[in-house]
């Protein structure tokens, strides 16, 4: 739901003030689905609203939902006819995060990716990327989910900074008191390495988490892994993140996909160590370590154990080190699967 057009639409119905007020708590405190569903406004009024102003601009295509239970993934519709994915999921019993969609595609085409096998299609406006935000929480009423969807991550599909002017927008709307009202430290934003939107961002949104989806820390590797380093090598990565620090003196995350025998080597690990030490305080650094999920690529997941050793590496170069959970791959909804084929999945 765009705020601005539904108050515009009301202006033009002639409709007073206050009935924003009510759709705005049915919508963002009730979590309704439709016009109709607002009760306090008069039947004329919402049939007028519904033939003016789309109530959402998503439709639910399909919702799957892993074996678990803590992982939901949805393909939404849009206006135009393309399809994009988002995903629910439930790290714990008091925690519910989604992880949202910027583009539809991807031109960064990392070979790990399956999102970058579609290419890019085009940018999301700014209300179709908080409408996949709305629809969860709907959708959580509806199934009468407990708790509260308060963190959200951009790590679905698309480059964030590739379309960083809908991304800002969207984020003004979640972090708005009066609509979503979601905190800026919940909210994390994942780049491929954009490296002026990364100062840009610093500067705009200095609470909201940063992450950089990293995968190699040798120029040679990441060039051949990220093709975006060819445009921002990890030397202008590192000044980009150093500036970044300075202006919010934020915590920076760093996503690491472990690919068996390509990143995963204590060459690698000693790689990164070293890198980082150009970046910032070690305390301000975090590495978040994700095993492989199976994609429609030629890499190959890294062991366990090699992962953990990886880690044990991290942790002995001074910089904490998590090895993530991945829900949802039986849906292939976890991290790197999401993909929407030309004709719909």
């Amino acid at each position: 739901m765009d705020a601005a057009k539904v108050q515009s639409a009301l202006a033009d119905l002639g409709l007073p003030k206050f009935r924003w007020e009510q759709i705005r708590q049915a919508v963002f405190g009730q979590a309704v689905e439709s016009w109709d569903a607002i009760a306090v406004l008069p039947a004329a009024a919402r049939a007028a609203l519904a033939e003016k102003v789309p109530f959402m601009s998503v439709t639910e295509r399909r919702v799957d939902v892993s074996g678990d239970g803590r992982a939901h993934k949805a393909l939404l519709d849009l206006k135009d006819g393309r399809v994009v994915e988002t995903v629910l999921l439930r790290p714990s019993e008091t925690r519910w995060t989604t992880c949202i969609s910027s583009q539809v595609g991807c031109a960064v085409a990392c070979t790990f990716c399956a999102t970058g096998l579609m290419g890019l299609t085009r940018s999301l406006t700014p209300e179709e990327i908080t409408d996949q935000v709305l629809f969860w929480r709907q959708y959580m009423a509806k199934k009468n989910l407990p708790g509260r969807l308060d963190n959200v991550v951009y790590m679905g599909m698309g480059e964030p900074f590739a379309c960083y002017d809908q991304v800002a927008a969207s984020l003004k709307t979640l972090v708005d008191q009066r609509q979503f009202g979601i905190g800026s430290r919940h909210i994390s934003v994942s780049t491929s390495g954009v490296a002026p939107k990364i100062v840009q961002f610093g500067k705009d949104f200095p609470q909201v988490n940063l992450a950089i989806s990293l995968h190699a820390a040798t120029d040679p590797l990441r060039t051949r892994l990220v093709p975006m380093n060819k445009a921002y090598d990890l030397a202008k990565l590192a000044e980009a993140l150093k500036e970044y620090i300075g202006s919010s003196n934020r915590k920076i995350f760093f996503e690491y996909v472990l690919l068996k025998g390509e990143n995963d080597r204590p060459e690698d690990a000693d790689a990164l160590v070293k890198w980082l030490a150009t970046v910032g305080p070690k305390e301000l650094l975090h590495v978040n370590l994700i095993v492989f999920n199976q994609t429609d690529t030629p890499h190959q997941p890294t062991d366990e154990n090699d992962a953990r050793e990886f880690q044990k590496r991290m942790l002995a170069g001074g910089y904490k080190s998590t090895v993530r959970q991945n829900l949802g791959r039986d849906i292939d909804g976890a991290c790197g699967q999401l993909v929407v084929l030309e004709k719909g999945k």
